[in-house]
């Protein structure tokens, strides 16, 4: 199950480097578990939960908080203080099936293992 986990992070960290180029690896990670550890406390636990948000109409409240959340942790981890750098990016990921399901992915293995052993999301944010 962790290599799963291992798995997962490593997807979605290459295509959160894919739109942001940046190189510093350690910190698309931490993006990366930051941003599954906001599914996993947010309940957004499978696709058709996820889905549900990102149709959203673009001004709809749930819809602008919830790429809010997500585009501040990618300001926060590569340092990109352009604001809709951000959140245009946040929303091309939003369409990204695999990028999505790599986080649920690891979101639903945050979920399982806080049952088993009292795991908890680190927060950075």
């Amino acid at each position: 199950m962790e290599e799963k986990l291992f798995d997962d992070t490593k997807l979605a960290a290459y295509h959160l480097w894919e739109y942001t180029r940046l190189d510093n690896t350690l910190q698309l990670w931490y993006c990366v578990e930051d941003i599954a550890c906001f599914l996993k406390q947010s309940n957004i636990l499978t696709d058709t939960q996820f889905e549900s948000i990102a149709r959203l109409a673009k001004h709809d409240l749930g819809y602008i908080q919830f790429v809010r959340h997500i585009a501040y942790r990618i300001y926060i981890y590569t340092g990109n203080s352009d604001s809709l750098f951000n959140w245009y990016t946040t929303e091309t990921l939003l369409g990204n099936m695999e990028w999505r399901q790599a986080l649920i992915g690891m979101a639903l293995f945050y979920t399982e293992k806080k049952i088993e052993k009292g795991f908890s999301c680190m927060h950075r944010v």
